[in-house]
């Protein structure tokens, strides 16, 4: 690789490919804005924001106006009520909770390369058969939107495995923080892209564009992409030996025989899912990940709908500020991630706080500016800046909750993260579906007020239990029927069998 190190590579490859992944799963969000016709039937059931907004219909003087909304109404060629709108926003996290647990086995035991390459592959061909789906019916759009949530679904897990064999344990919250949050930026970046393009050549057009990009990206990903350091051709020696050494003794077995692996570390071959099932860290994790889910999925998905129908805002203006709130959550889990590394590893405070903190932060920040944007009304401008503050605030989990899989489970972090998503997926699937059923034939500021209260409840009591049981210690079933990788000073033979023997 010369002087650029190849574990700098391949996380710009993994940053693009999570950017296409994000593409295509939340086009849908902005596109579905100009593809229902307007309900003019329920004009009396609409907030009067309007009236606070300019007529100018344009973003060129820092505004958004009420103009926009009838150019959106001449695109709209679908009649879909709210509730089934709520159904296919919903459609891909059906599919996508299926395959969590498999991606994340499958990439640890037969590697990263396929299983995410192929997993981008799929959303893009799956977005560019979604134009004639919609317009056959809403039914076989769901379809296509869950067979792309099926593929997707192993995308995150498996990424869990690449990183526990590819990143040393102090680099991997900056990692997340840089790779995974870059699909905050992809969303404001599909937001604004997908605005354009429907207001210049039509709302297929930008799941034509989102799909095509995907599959591009895949011949540059199979073509640098390695499931290992080992089988890396041009990793330099000294690259190799710093990230084998920093892995292995963070508790992972590297498996394999290529040069450079030491014969007696390798894979567990099989998962305690018991021993799993009853670790309260896992489930202080999944408690974790299902009320963070709740709040994003109303975030991503509904965002968008809630500033046209509430605020006003035209297709072209909507992508635009709709996508800023996202923008900010990356740039928040570059700071809260490389401010936590900072902090542990010049030891001024633990792995364990630094998770605590940072999940403070990213649950409770946001659920307090939801509380702002439910009663601020029509002020579009405070709207936007509390939402920024709030996926600001979010980003920091980068240091918490979506990294604390390789602090316990080294071993099964891609299995314990496909559980983890899993879970999360389920809440994503029914949060567009309760947001469309409470907002049906009520485009009203306060039945919005109540889809925001919703997340209110959730963010603050599963943040509680998350401290309340959280760790960053190696899990004894880590290390189930295998042979330790080092042995701790304080810990016996006689542990160290039983360890062994679970």
């Amino acid at each position: 690789m010369g002087c650029v190190p190849a574990r700098l590579v391949l996380a710009l490859m993994c940053l693009l490919g999570f950017i296409n992944l994000y593409m295509v799963r939340v086009n849908l969000s902005v596109i579905i804005v100009a593809m229902v016709r307007r309900n003019t039937s329920l004009e009396g059931h609409r907030a009067p924001c309007l009236s606070y907004l300019p007529t100018n219909g344009s973003l060129d003087d820092g505004k958004a106006g009420a103009a926009g909304i009838e150019d959106m109404d001449q695109e709209g060629e679908l009649e879909w009520s709210e509730s089934v709108q709520g159904f296919v926003l919903g459609s891909f996290f059906y599919g996508y909770a299926i395959t969590q647990i498999v991606g994340g086995r499958a990439a640890e035991v037969y590697g990263v390369r396929w299983v995410f390459g192929s997993c981008i592959l799929a959303g893009g061909v799956s977005a560019l058969l979604s134009p004639i789906a919609a317009r056959t019916h809403y039914g076989l759009l769901i379809t296509v939107r869950f067979l792309q949530g099926m593929c997707q679904g192993v995308s995150w897990p498996s990424m869990h495995a690449l990183i526990v064999l590819w990143i040393p344990p102090l680099e991997r919250p900056r990692f997340i923080g840089f790779v995974y949050f870059v699909t905050a930026m992809s969303a404001w970046l599909t937001f604004v892209v997908c605005g354009f393009i429907i207001a210049a050549w039509g709302w297929a057009v930008a799941f034509y564009v989102t799909g095509l990009l995907s599959i591009l990206w895949c011949f540059l990903w199979f073509a640098f992409m390695y499931n290992s350091p080992a089988e890396h051709p041009r990793i330099s020696k000294a690259e190799l030996e710093h990230i084998e050494t920093t892995v292995q003794e963070s508790g992972f077995f590297c498996g394999g025989d290529g040069a450079g692996q030491k014969q007696h570390y390798h894979r567990p071959q099989r998962v305690p899912w018991k021993q799993m099932f009853c670790s309260l860290p896992v489930w202080a994790i999944l408690v974790h990940g299902m009320g963070n889910t709740w709040g994003i999925s109303i975030y991503y998905s509904q965002l968008p709908t809630y500033m046209k129908n509430i605020l006003g805002f035209s297709i072209k203006s909507n992508g635009v500020v709709s996508g800023l709130p996202f923008l900010t959550r990356y740039l928040g889990a570059i700071t809260w991630s490389s401010l936590g590394d900072a902090l542990t590893s010049r030891n001024y405070i633990s792995v364990l706080t630094c998770r605590r903190v940072a999940s403070m932060i990213g649950m409770w920040g946001p659920a307090v500016m939801l509380v702002c944007v439910a009663y601020i009304g029509c002020h579009w401008q405070a709207v936007v800046i509390f939402m920024c503050i709030a996926l600001f605030c979010n980003g920091a989990i980068s240091s918490s909750a979506m990294v604390n899989h390789t602090d316990i489970a080294p071993n099964f972090a891609a299995t314990v993260f496909g559980v983890d998503n899993t879970m999360a997926s389920v809440v994503s699937s029914i949060g567009p579906v309760v947001v469309g059923v409470m907002t049906d034939g009520q485009q009203m500021v306060a039945q919005w007020q109540k889809v925001f209260w919703t997340c209110v409840p959730i963010y603050f009591f599963t943040e509680v239990f998350y401290l309340a049981f959280a760790s960053a210690t190696v899990q004894p079933w880590n290390y189930i029927g295998q042979i330790l990788p080092y042995k701790e000073e304080n810990q016996d033979e006689e542990e160290q069998r039983q360890i062994q023997h679970l």
